[in-house]
């Protein structure tokens, strides 16, 4: 069964905002389920929370990407009356270029939790340089693992087994958020370092080059959700 969020890719071939001159902002016209954990003139990251049986209002999005925390049944209805149901599961992403109008509804029995990074400026981004070579993707397979990625934005999961390493790599502009967070030790190319606690639903955003090399120091796995612009 196609996942909802992939279906409302789908859908913005077929149905847009049209002349609509104003924006209807989630977090405006539905402030009881989403919520604004990062804002500035580049990226919004909010957390979407669908309690069983609760549905929001029609609204648009700015380009965005995603992260389904936890998964379930969801309910989404197009201005124009067309209603799709449909499964959505954990750790599922992707990425949608052009908002659509919609309002969704959990129809399910579980709460719905989503992360969303949308792209305020994706046209005017400013690209940065990286090394190919030094993606972290690259030169840490075992850690890093790209969902999707095009001509603009690249989206990957890492996960930091307790005790473990990546190696020094290199990252451009980028958003992320913390699925289970931890204590890491951040060690520069210079081999300074500083140590760090990441509290699960932590979120962060850089926009400029970076590069580091990330230890997990904790007990536990650590698990983050990043978007870095190319």
């Amino acid at each position: 069964m196609l996942n909802f969020f992939y279906l409302l890719i789908l859908a913005t071939i077929f149905s847009c905002t049209g002349g609509s001159s104003k924006m209807l902002l989630p977090e405006k016209v539905s402030p009881d389920i989403y919520d604004i954990l990062l804002e500035n003139e580049d990226v919004k990251i909010l957390k979407v929370s669908f309690p069983p049986g609760v549905g929001d209002n029609m609204h648009d999005h700015y380009p965005f990407s995603f992260y389904v925390l936890d998964g379930g049944k969801l309910q989404v209805t197009l201005p124009d009356g067309k209603v799709n149901e449909m499964e959505a599961g954990d750790g599922f992403s992707g990425h949608n270029e052009k908002g659509v109008r919609h309002k969704v509804k959990n129809v399910g029995e579980e709460a719905v939790n989503i992360i969303l990074v949308e792209h305020k400026n994706l046209e005017s981004e400013k690209l940065l340089e990286v090394q190919k070579s030094l993606a972290p993707e690259n030169v840490s397979p075992e850690i890093y693992r790209v969902l999707f990625e095009n001509d603009k934005i690249k989206a990957v999961q890492a996960t930091f087994p307790a005790g473990k390493s990546d190696l020094m790599h290199e990252h451009g502009a980028y958003a992320a958020y913390i699925i289970k967070g931890g204590e890491v030790q951040m060690i520069n190319p210079d081999r300074s370092f500083v140590e760090r606690n990441f509290p699960d639903g932590a979120t962060a955003y850089s926009s400029n080059v970076q590069r580091h090399q990330v230890k997990n120091i904790g007990d536990s796995d650590i698990m983050v959700f990043m978007v870095e612009y190319k």
